[in-house]
């Protein structure tokens, strides 16, 4: 094996779902899983229920401007207690009481850490700030911990992260205060999008190009499952405290601890790298473990990559006609880019002249054409996240049973699943986006005025939330398809950093989206709307950016940069005959 070997066509030969593949990828699946409790259970643990002031025993020690034994009597708020005195015709209100003995909960006080540290009232902000400090460790670490996913490997990187959210998962669970909590939820947020994003990467770089689409979707139904896990977990554990449910949710991990020696790097990763030795150990395992002959698959990737150039240089020699022909010089461009692009990948260099490019995030901010693209995809993640993480929070709080409404809330990304695999088989990443958060933005539009004007009619309140999880069933789709569109536009040595990137400035969504709910509670309307007007703008930008569909994973920058060129302005909508031909 050499650095230009085909990937795409080794793991064809060696069936696109054979046994080692799926083995491998089995083992990236449950990690989502593991990073959904993580990121997703503190709508239970940091759950904020019903409070009042905490009963008071002697009454008269709460004032003394109060004569003694006047006739005193309190009654009991949220946050303060009202103090009055018996008159002979009346009552007279004296003033209001911070709680002087704390507060009185309707679950236990150790139920969540919110009742244990009295994060209610003057501290109720807290809450939510150890949400979003968790979304901005998120930030930090897609910035730091995926750029080095490039640089030294998938497998150390995705490893180490699963080793340090099962330590920080149990150390969250025995936070003397809400300072180290604090601190500890900011931490475990950045070492999980090491997780996530060396995770997700890797698991699309198992399989060949046609094939991606299903590793995505199986993806989401597995991030979907942890969903809904929570939910029965914390059913099933509601009785007792926090720390045991955080406990639970941390044991998930525990395979972290042998997962070194079950988990094998990118193939992809470590022969644009110049790895070939190790690349070759794992394809003969690969072979071994699908019961075929290693030489046999070298055999048949490499007859089948010839086969692929001479059809590539048949259609060349096509083009040669079209290309005199002046209502057909859009092709002709597309098509040589087509060429240049699939020669850079399959042309056969030496070893011992190959050269490791390295990328970073320079690299992207210098390439004008990957800015542009990064820029809108940016802003694209920052929706996503805003909107799909105010409904996920957000979901308890909607009317009936807060484990039911939160099993829904996982249930309809089930359906999000269905739907983007039906729509992945027909139409290209660009168009879906486009469609999921037009559906997104209109859903949240009616469930907003439903609320709004229902007056505490059942049947509209009803409607509401069903509108609610409608976009929450389409905002699921939209971030699963995004999060395959997005590597798909960058080169390999720049694949975890774009993602990585992209998945840094989402936090900006994330980190805002806690505050959905306190916003509700001033303006009701707001959330839904802003989200749905933000939807609408992603849906008109995304046209911009090239389709992925059937291409190619980009090598390098080189074949990058004449892939976007091929693909600017007009040239982004060829026609159906000229979509024929890049086939």
């Amino acid at each position: 094996m050499d650095p230009s070997t085909d990937v795409d066509q080794l793991w064809t030969s060696l069936g696109r779902f054979g046994k080692f593949q799926m083995s491998q990828l089995m083992i990236i699946w449950i990690t989502y899983i593991a990073a959904g409790f993580q990121l997703l259970n503190v709508v239970f643990i940091g759950f904020r229920p019903s409070n009042k002031c905490a009963p008071v025993e002697n009454v008269s020690t709460l004032s003394t401007s109060v004569p003694d034994g006047a006739n005193l009597f309190v009654t009991y708020d949220k946050c303060s207690l009202n103090l009055y005195q018996n008159l002979t015709n009346g009552s007279l209100f004296l003033e209001e009481i911070d709680c002087p003995n704390g507060y009185s909960y309707s679950m236990a006080e150790d139920a969540t850490f919110v009742t244990e540290f009295d994060l209610v009232c003057g501290r109720s902000g807290l809450t939510e700030l150890t949400q979003t400090m968790t979304m901005a460790g998120q930030g930090i670490g897609a910035m730091l911990v995926s750029s080095l996913a490039d640089r030294f490997g998938r497998k150390t990187v995705h490893i180490c992260s699963h080793l340090a959210v099962y330590m920080l998962g149990f150390g969250i669970a025995f936070a003397p205060n809400y300072t180290v909590l604090l601190i500890l939820r900011f931490i475990i947020g950045a070492v999980q999008q090491g997780l996530g994003m060396a995770g997700a990467v890797m698991a699309l770089e198992w399989v060949p190009t046609n094939s991606r689409y299903v590793v995505e979707v199986v993806g989401l139904l597995f991030w979907s499952t942890g969903i809904c896990l929570i939910a029965f977990i914390s059913y099933l554990l509601q009785d007792f405290s926090w720390r045991y449910l955080q406990i639970a949710f941390t044991l998930l991990s525990s395979y972290s601890l042998i997962q070194y020696w079950i988990q094998e790097e990118s193939v992809r990763w470590l022969l644009m790298n110049g790895k070939t030795k190790e690349a070759e150990r794992i394809v003969r395992r690969a072979a071994k473990w699908n019961n075929m002959k290693y030489e046999d698959i070298i055999e048949k990737a490499t007859r089948k990559s010839s086969e692929a150039e001479g059809m590539l240089n048949g259609e060349t020699q096509k083009d040669g006609t079209i290309e005199m022909e002046k209502n057909d010089q859009e092709t002709k461009m597309t098509m040589e880019t087509r060429v240049s692009c699939e020669n850079d990948q399959t042309a056969k260099p030496q070893t011992k002249d190959f050269v490791v490019e390295h990328y970073s995030i320079l690299t992207i901010l210098k390439t004008r054409r990957l800015l542009v693209n990064s820029m809108i995809l940016w802003f694209s993640w920052i929706v996503i996240t805003l909107t799909y993480y105010a409904l996920t929070l957000t979901s308890t709080t909607l009317a009936g049973n807060k484990y039911l409404n939160f099993f829904l809330s996982g249930a309809v990304e089930y359906i999000s699943c269905f739907v983007e695999v039906f729509m992945l088989q027909r139409i290209g990443r660009r168009p879906i986006i486009v469609v999921l958060h037009v559906i997104t933005g209109a859903a949240l539009v009616a469930a907003t005025l439903l609320s709004h004007f229902s007056n505490g009619n059942t049947s509209m309140t009803t409607a509401s939330v069903v509108f609610s999880l409608t976009g929450k069933m389409a905002i699921t789709a939209a971030f699963s398809v995004i999060f395959l569109f997005t590597p798909e536009l960058y080169p390999t040595n720049l694949r975890s950093v774009g993602i990585g990137f992209s998945s840094a400035m989402a936090r900006i969504g994330s980190m805002l989206a806690p505050f959905a709910g306190l916003l509700a509670l001033y303006n009701p309307w707001a959330p839904g709307t802003i989200s749905a007007i933000l939807c609408f703008v992603v849906a008109v930008i995304v046209l911009y950016l090239p389709e992925t569909r059937g291409v190619e994973l980009p090598t390098n920058l080189d074949a990058l940069n004449a892939w976007y060129k091929a693909n600017a302005g007009a040239k982004r909508f060829p026609r159906r005959k000229q979509e024929k031909l890049i086939k």
